[in-house]
């Protein structure tokens, strides 16, 4: 039997998570919003990593641009936090 899709959301509570997609390129776009739909089947891909000094929340690259996640799986749920240029996505958390 094939797992259940978990369903993706973007957290409110980081506003930052929702405007910083429109602002970037239509090519990045495209591929950030690719990774991000590709979490609902595969939550847990080989190169998320956790990261530091937070618990439960993991990364992705998508060209120069990260994403934060975090999975709430007895909800089957994926809340996007953050999407940014790796230039300045970490100084959002407390390293």
């Amino acid at each position: 039997m094939a797992p259940i899709p978990l369903t993706v959301m973007w957290h409110t509570r980081f506003p930052t998570s929702v405007t910083t997609l429109p602002t970037l390129p239509k090519k990045a776009q495209r591929q950030v919003a690719a990774r991000i739909d590709s979490l609902a089947e595969h939550p847990f891909p080989p190169d998320a990593q956790q990261i530091k000094g937070q618990q439960d929340i993991r990364r992705i690259r998508s060209t120069p641009y990260r994403i934060a996640y975090t999975v709430h799986r007895n909800v089957l749920r994926i809340l996007v936090l953050r999407v940014g240029d790796r230039k300045d996505f970490y100084r959002h958390f407390n390293r």
